[in-house]
């Protein structure tokens, strides 16, 4: 079965996220302390991409975390699509 849901650092969670476009905007507006959300997709394992308001990701694969300063928000939302359509095999290639 596979899961996925988006929640922010203040405590909103949605379950079932399939378009983080409105977050990645979005967290521009929060303060540095708020400024953080993370989309989660669970298949046998959980694959997190956390993305802060200084474009730093933290990620999470198949148990290994890594960290990863993102150039611009177009890169974050490639890399959000790319977790959301299960594709963990390219996002581990990007990020060599």
């Amino acid at each position: 079965m596979i899961e996925n849901y988006i929640q922010y650092v203040s405590g909103y969670q949605k379950d079932n996220i399939d378009e983080i476009a409105k977050a990645i905007a979005d967290i521009q507006l929060m303060d540095d302390e708020h400024g953080a959300f993370w989309v989660s997709v669970i298949t046998d394992d959980e694959n997190v991409i956390e993305m802060n308001k200084d474009l730093t990701l933290s990620l999470i694969f198949e148990g290994q975390r890594t960290k990863h300063g993102a150039k611009d928000r177009k890169e974050v939302s490639e890399l959000y699509g790319l977790l959301l359509n299960e594709k963990f095999d390219k996002i581990a290639a990007r990020l060599k």
